[in-house]
């Protein structure tokens, strides 16, 4: 063997290196609870964005944190134990949200604005932590794949606790969105489910990878992506293209309303479009809340979302 031929192997070898090196660290740093330098870098893009202020003051958070709710726990098939909050309507309800977060949040993160909304409409508040996130047990993120299968056995466990009679609304936020959209798709999916509640989720783990890595870190999918995927695989137990909201909706047999910010960089806008366009339900609709970046559609124009929150809960709900 020549030394061209020898320095050719030698650097394919080293670029193959790199290029799992680089696929680990981003699957690590993507998929950890623990990770360092991702967490930290996203916070800091996030105090660059044009966030909607809301005081620590305002009445629904001051309201959330005088709360003393019950904590339920559930073992889930992966041997983790999951933990979710319950506040009870001041009235005996036989109606429920179940609230499902975002990615490297918890249920106070998202819902400790929204609650009172939610609990001023007389329906029970079940918020649960998902796995690797909050009270929750767990190592690593599933991007809605491991989440909506936990939440489906929630919803069963919901059933056996409250009663075989109570209803269900499905609320989800970014990664949470995926995850109640995939339980909509789901043909598990419990009746007792009457309508979803879907804001600023993507079409898929994939897409959504994709764009961060194309459209803010200028970089290309090959080899990165797909390295990191292959650690995902081996690891955490799943494809990056199982996560596929986009799938799965259109399989949903319950109503969903669909909420977007027309300014967020984070879940681009158009997946929202994609993911309305593809939904099979037989009852839809779309709210795009002017303005609103990443997860900020409720502070950012609550009476819009409130109102068409209701309007679903005035058409499905019972009286």
């Amino acid at each position: 063997m020549n030394k061209a031929a020898k320095a050719l192997i030698g650097a394919s070898v080293a670029a193959g290196a790199v290029s799992f090196g680089a696929g680990y660290l981003i699957f690590n740093e993507v998929m950890n609870r623990d990770a360092m330098i991702y967490p930290k870098i996203a916070d800091a893009a996030y105090k660059k964005m044009d966030h909607v202020p809301v005081s620590q003051e305002d009445e629904r958070i001051t309201w959330y944190k005088s709360q003393e709710p019950e904590i339920f726990e559930m073992i889930n098939p992966r041997n983790f134990r999951l933990k979710a909050k319950y506040i009870p309507a001041d009235k005996p309800s036989k109606k429920f949200v179940f609230c499902s977060h975002g990615y490297r949040s918890s249920g106070n993160g998202e819902y400790k604005l929204m609650a009172k909304f939610y609990h001023d409409m007389g329906i029970n508040l079940f918020i649960v932590d998902h796995q690797a996130a909050g009270a929750s047990d767990g190592k690593y993120i599933g991007f809605g794949y491991h989440e909506y299968k936990d939440s489906l056995l929630w919803l069963e466990w919901m059933i056996d606790k409250f009663g075989s009679d109570i209803e269900i609304i499905l609320q989800g936020v970014s990664m949470g969105c995926a995850t109640v959209l995939m339980m909509t798709g789901d043909a598990s999916l419990p009746e007792n489910v009457k309508f979803t509640v879907a804001d600023c989720g993507y079409t898929s783990a994939y897409d959504e990878f994709e764009h961060i890595l194309n459209g803010s870190m200028h970089l290309p999918n090959f080899p990165i992506l797909y390295t990191a995927n292959i650690f995902n695989k081996a690891i955490n137990g799943w494809d990056f293209k199982d996560a596929d909201p986009i799938n799965r909706v259109q399989q949903a047999k319950v109503p969903v309303l669909f909420i977007h910010g027309d300014n967020d960089d984070f879940v681009p806008t158009y997946m929202v479009h994609q993911l309305y366009a593809a939904c099979s339900s037989e009852y839809k609709d779309l709210l795009v809340v002017k303005g609103a970046a990443h997860a900020e559609s409720y502070p950012t124009d609550s009476e819009a979302y409130e109102s068409k929150v209701k309007e679903f809960a005035d058409k499905f709900l019972s009286k």
